[in-house]
């Protein structure tokens, strides 16, 4: 749990991170018999869907390193409570000027990173600089516009930019802070200040964090964190009956009917963030915009979300849940393979074939490709999906090298998290769309909300008939503890809240 007695600028509501796969509410908490301090594990072991091997946190784009790594290890100036609302981490204090181009922030005079070097302005101002610059840093574009970097003083940060931006505090809340002593080696030994510190990591078998005792915070309630990756569901979920795990981070729906709920509990959040969506390539196969709405016509949205989600999710085209804000009702495209197909000859691309790209451990994914290709097939369009490890589909992911792609995104409390990260152009650079790009920007440089809400509102309708990108659904993101297990939680994102968590032994 992060220090909880910090101020918040409601004026600049925000996102902890939309992450990709590649990663407001109240949060879902785990039932358990709990007990008492002297019964309390000095260990939590945790499964992961897949294993991580880049911990660099200005890299590492993972919805899972977001999660079990960052959140952890790393401190930001700001970070998100379980319920998304906005707080302070590394600072005590923040402000912005009236036109949100001026941020300024009070460091806590206690924070020490990991290596006891001390978390003051100019450390700071380094790391944000790296994040700013560094080679292949997914966090470049969230600080393109700033104009300078300031330190007052040792315990005062102004960034100052060149544009006002009212989504800048949400931005930077997913910015993790890295040592500078730790820049060479952050992909394999990564040094934050945040209540656990990285141990080691064995490929493919565990990453063991142990909680930091010089922490600024509060301190997290068990002594060390050991992650599994572990993607097949039903094994991890053995493996938890089996005593040999502790907490399933995620299941999808189907997995989670499953569940023995004399031996474990299933924890989700009252609402979610959690959008599925399908990705395609615009400068390959799939670069006609009449194909990519062929495609969509062609997509079983009812029978995707029975079949894979157990019935659960809501429906829609538009990238924005429905609970936010900026919720803009899409019409979007009915299942129609008569006029799917009567598109395709249009366009001259009756024969298509495309591959759609999966990371194991998603199984809802692998039953989304099997409902679409089924469709497709009835108008002559081969649809071969292609199940890879994690690693391998990032890599895939990040050098573009696919017709399509499922991801998840997890769209935070503002919507220009989506916006920021799915059209990065450093992510999406085969979708270029000035209309686009113009209306992102018009929307940060406006502080009140309904003339945002309007702006988003254009901007969702151009990507549902553009589909550089296409939703399937919003959808519950559950987990699953043991009997045991107390204090944990999963926020709207579904991430798995792990500082307070404990389990008896």
């Amino acid at each position: 749990m992060r220090k909880s007695n910090r101020p918040w600028v409601a004026a600049v509501s925000a996102v902890a991170a939309g992450s990709l796969l590649l990663g407001g509410c109240a949060a879902g908490s785990a039932d358990s018999d709990g007990g008492d301090a002297a019964d309390v594990s000095d260990e939590l072991v945790v499964a992961l869907a897949g294993d991580i091997d880049n911990f660099d946190p200005h890299t590492n784009q993972l919805i899972i390193y977001e999660y079990a790594i960052r959140e952890l290890v790393f401190s930001s100036l700001v970070d998100y409570d379980v319920d998304l609302n906005l707080q302070g981490d590394l600072a005590t204090e923040f402000e912005a000027n009236e036109d949100a181009t001026e941020f300024t922030f009070t460091l806590d005079a206690d924070a020490v990173f990991h290596d006891g070097t001390p978390v003051d302005a100019a450390a700071v101002i380094e790391s944000l600089e790296r994040a700013a610059d560094g080679t292949d840093s997914i966090w470049s574009g969230r600080l393109a516009d700033v104009q300078s970097y300031d330190a007052p003083d040792d315990q005062t940060v102004v960034i100052t930019l060149n544009s006002p931006n009212a989504a800048f505090l949400s931005g930077i809340a997913s910015i993790a802070i890295v040592a500078p002593s730790g820049f060479d080696d952050a992909s394999s030994s990564p040094v934050g200040s945040g209540p656990y510190e990285f141990v080691s990591w064995s490929a493919n078998d565990e990453i063991v964090l142990e909680r930091f005792e010089d922490y600024f915070g509060e301190a997290a309630a068990t002594e060390s964190i050991v992650y599994k990756p572990v993607a097949d569901q039903q094994v991890a979920l053995n493996s938890l009956y089996s005593g040999d795990i502790d907490i399933v981070s995620s299941v999808t729906s189907a997995t989670a009917e499953q569940v023995d709920t004399d031996r474990a509990g299933i924890v989700e959040p009252s609402a979610t963030n959690s959008l599925s969506l399908i990705e395609f390539n615009a400068s390959g196969t799939l670069g006609d915009e009449r194909v990519r709405q062929a495609l969509a016509m062609a997509l079983d949205k009812e029978s995707i979300r029975d079949i894979a989600y157990g019935g659960d999710g809501s429906i829609q085209w538009s990238p924005i849940p429905e609970s936010s804000w900026a919720y803009a009702e899409q019409e979007g495209y009915s299942y129609d393979l008569d006029a799917a197909a009567a598109l395709l000859e249009e366009a001259g691309a009756s024969d298509l074939s495309f591959t759609l790209e999966i990371p194991s451990g998603f199984p809802d994914a692998e039953q989304i490709a099997r409902v679409w290709q089924a469709s497709l097939a009835e108008i002559g369009v081969t649809l071969t999906p292609n199940v890879t490890e994690l690693s391998v589909w990032l890599d895939a992911y990040v050098s573009r090298n696919y017709d399509a792609t499922w991801n998840v995104f997890n769209v935070g409390a503002d919507p220009n998290s989506f916006f920021d990260i799915i059209m990065n152009p450093h992510l999406t650079d085969d979708y270029v769309s000035p209309e686009v790009s113009g209306l992102a920007a018009d929307a940060l440089a406006v502080s009140d909300e309904s003339a945002r809400a309007d702006i988003y509102g254009e901007l969702q309708q151009i990507l549902v008939e553009e589909l550089p990108i296409m939703t399937v659904q919003f959808t519950p993101i559950y987990s699953v503890a043991a009997t045991g297990v107390d204090g944990y939680a999963v926020n709207p994102l579904g991430w798995p809240m792990l500082t307070d968590a404990t389990v008896a032994e």
